[in-house]
């Protein structure tokens, strides 16, 4: 599952709480902190937007679209997809597979239209049938139109500002054990952390000592030993930028410095809000807009102590568990993601198992530099994360490798997306 998601850049706002004592702990120090005497000032220091924040308040862009709705089929642009049609039908049969595997009084929510579970059944088969037929893309066009309802989870306010993004299997270099410069532990899931009911404000959290229950700790109450004698520790790195690299994709390949490695996968969160660091930094003056990767590169390129402290402005936290060697990352249906077709989206908008046609411009790796092309690629709703926040917000797995980095990492664009459902 991804936790953030993507991509990337914006968050779960919720309710500031600040000043009630349960929601703080023993670990919990400020964010802000007024310069120590002789110490050089930070950009932090007097950053307005950071001042502003509450304790339970997340960081981040606002979500363009603010509803899913049923369009005239004719909208629909030319399917010209630009992969190979294995990988239509693979996401179609993960579809399935999931919707065959809930009751038939199971729904998708789709506008103000719900759908069964049987309903979607057959929407699925039937596209699979089509899919398998090598229709020209004319034709193919001419069917989705005449069988099919067709809603809308982009620009239905006008603007064109939907918001697509890109997230990747991250890859970061770890340690088999602490020392002095690896003190970042990539960790596993804390038995006393719950998933909280549906409802609440948060989504993980603990019980704290007077039975009530509260968000887990945060990032930085972690960096400070919250964790500490649990032996909760999978991995460790050198740069906690790193460890939040790996956090915000949700999957990840840990490199040994003699080439082995493990796989990780996402395993509950902390409950806290998810923060924008990058956004932060931008908005408080300290960096220009550039792509994630270089901003990675940024973080990490700072003495370890402002590393840590620019890393906390983010107090979102990911768990982790291993996964076999040759596993393929998966989505929060519980299924392998496919590589540039499964999307992260906001269920509470956009249901899950859902088939549809995205349509944007996307960055293409070239060498050592970057273009960019217009592209439109059938898609499945296989992922989220607590990044991707209303109909408009779409994240877009890129895969593994270098290549999948780069071009994720520089993926934020304008687009349309487009769910089928059988009239």
């Amino acid at each position: 599952m991804k936790p953030l998601f993507a991509f990337v850049f914006i968050c779960v706002a919720g309710p500031a709480l600040a000043g009630e004592a349960p929601w703080f702990s023993p670990f919990r120090t400020a964010e802000f902190r007024v310069p120590e005497a002789g110490r050089p000032a930070d950009t932090l220091d007097t950053c307005p937007e950071l001042r502003a924040l509450g304790v339970m308040d997340g960081y981040a862009d606002e979500a363009a679209v603010r509803e899913v709705a049923e369009v005239n089929a004719e909208i629909l642009p030319l399917p010209a997809d630009d992969l190979d049609k294995a990988g239509i039908l693979a996401v179609l049969k993960t579809d399935l597979e999931y919707w065959n595997a809930r009751p038939d009084s199971a729904k998708a929510q789709l506008g103000g239209d719900s759908y069964d579970a049987p309903r979607l059944r057959r929407t699925l088969s039937a596209l699979i049938t089509i899919f398998s037929a090598d229709l020209p893309a004319g034709e193919l066009l001419k069917t989705l139109k005449e069988r099919f309802r067709v809603y809308r989870a982009s620009a239905d306010d006008g603007t064109g500002k939907t918001v697509i993004t890109g997230y990747y299997e991250a890859e970061i270099p770890v340690a088999r054990t602490p020392d002095a410069d690896h003190k970042y532990a990539v960790y596993l899931r804390p038995q006393d952390l719950v998933k909280t009911p549906a409802g609440t404000a948060f989504d993980y959290g603990r019980y704290d000592e007077a039975g009530k229950l509260v968000p887990y700790y945060t990032r930085q109450e972690i960096h400070g030993g919250a964790l500490a004698g649990m032996g909760l520790e999978i991995v460790w790195s050198r740069h906690p930028s790193q460890v939040m690299l790996l956090q915000i994709q949700g999957s990840g390949v840990l490199r040994f410095p003699d080439g082995d490695y493990l796989r990780a996968g996402f395993d509950g969160a902390n409950g806290q809000p998810y923060r924008s660091v990058q956004k932060l930094l931008m908005d408080c003056g300290e960096v220009p807009a550039m792509s994630f990767k270089d901003f990675i590169a940024y973080l990490s390129g700072q003495p370890q102590d402002r590393e840590e402290r620019l890393t906390d402005l983010n107090p979102r936290y990911i768990f982790f568990r291993g996964r076999p060697k040759d596993s393929l990352p998966y989505g929060a249906i519980g299924k392998a993601l496919t590589p540039g077709r499964s999307i992260a989206i906001d269920p509470k908008h956009i249901p899950y198992g859902l088939f549809g046609l995205l349509k944007s411009r996307k960055p293409v790796a070239q060498g050592n530099s970057l273009g960019f092309r217009d592209f439109t690629r059938f898609i499945a709703t296989h992922d989220t994360g607590s990044a991707i926040r209303g109909p408009g917000r779409v994240d877009l797995f890129w895969g593994s490798g270098e290549t999948a980095e780069t071009e994720a990492s520089s993926m934020k664009a304008p687009g349309e997306l487009y769910l089928f459902i059988i009239r």
